[in-house]
């Protein structure tokens, strides 16, 4: 069985990165740069989810695409942010499929380090760690970056109601697994992958790889890095709805309870 996956990597790519990006045509341009770099990656396809209005980011893509230093494949999108990461991934042919955002960054090597793992034990799932970088690439976060890694040694589907500790770009899952779930629901932009990761973790346990995989990128320009109460009451209800574990619904009752109060207490001190 194992065998028989690697050998459809002929066939078909093995990987398929999803990349939505809107005029950040800087970040893309490095990111292009940093995956010709990587070993083994003729296994990999780019799935770039460009907006048509987007003209310049358009014009690169393109060129790009005709230079064949890597597999690129264009999706146009034309119903925002939202549906980006939904409309690459049902283009994707790749068998494992990762989100990586245009300000991101993997490891070195890192399609020989999966390629690896899925010889062995030819997984549904694949998650490695992550880290949090700044927009000069230092790292940042540390000991959240080593909570959440901590945890994802220790994976727990239960803990997962409760703590996102999954690094979006650290995550290779299988196309039909990510199909079943209905891949990143239209629920909000934020947390979209966080819901995702619940439901996988409902049909599928992932294979865990030791090592970090992805360089998240977070600033407080950022979406990511600003901090709005009601998007993360809105991940929280919806969270809520994939569990009828009572003590879970509890424990992210409080969790909604301590959003609540956070918001409360930072306009007072902020007024």
């Amino acid at each position: 069985m194992v065998q028989a996956s690697i050998k459809r990597i002929k066939k078909k790519y093995l990987f398929s990165l999803i990349t939505p990006t809107y005029k950040r045509l800087r970040n893309l341009k490095k990111l292009y740069k940093q995956l010709l770099n990587q070993g083994n990656k003729n296994l990999c396809e780019w799935v770039l989810v460009v907006e048509k209005k987007d003209l310049p980011t358009l014009k690169f893509v393109k060129e790009i695409k005709q230079k064949k230093k890597i597999k690129i494949k264009i999706v146009l999108n034309k119903k925002g942010f939202q549906s980006a990461f939904k409309n690459g991934a049902k283009a994707a042919s790749g068998e494992y499929i990762s989100f990586l955002g245009d300000d991101d960054k993997l490891v070195k090597n890192i399609f020989i380090i999966l390629t690896k793992k899925i010889k062995l034990s030819n997984p549904n799932w694949i998650i490695g760690y992550g880290c949090y970088i700044d927009n000069k690439g230092k790292k940042i976060r540390t000991l959240i970056t080593q909570i959440k890694n901590f945890m994802l040694k220790n994976y727990n589907k239960n803990m997962l109601y409760l703590v996102d500790y999954i690094m979006t770009p650290s995550s290779f899952c299988k196309k039909k697994y990510l199909k079943k779930v209905g891949y990143f629901k239209n629920i909000h932009w934020y947390g979209n992958d966080y819901v995702c990761w619940i439901r996988l973790s409902k049909i599928t346990k992932p294979i865990i790889i030791n090592k970090t995989l992805s360089f998240a990128t977070y600033s407080k320009t950022t979406y990511s890095g600003s901090f709005d109460y009601k998007r993360y009451l809105n991940l929280y209800f919806n969270i809520s709805k994939e569990t009828d574990n009572l003590v879970i619904k509890f424990m992210q009752f409080l969790i909604i309870i301590y959003i609540l109060t956070h918001n409360f207490l930072l306009k007072k001190i902020l007024n």
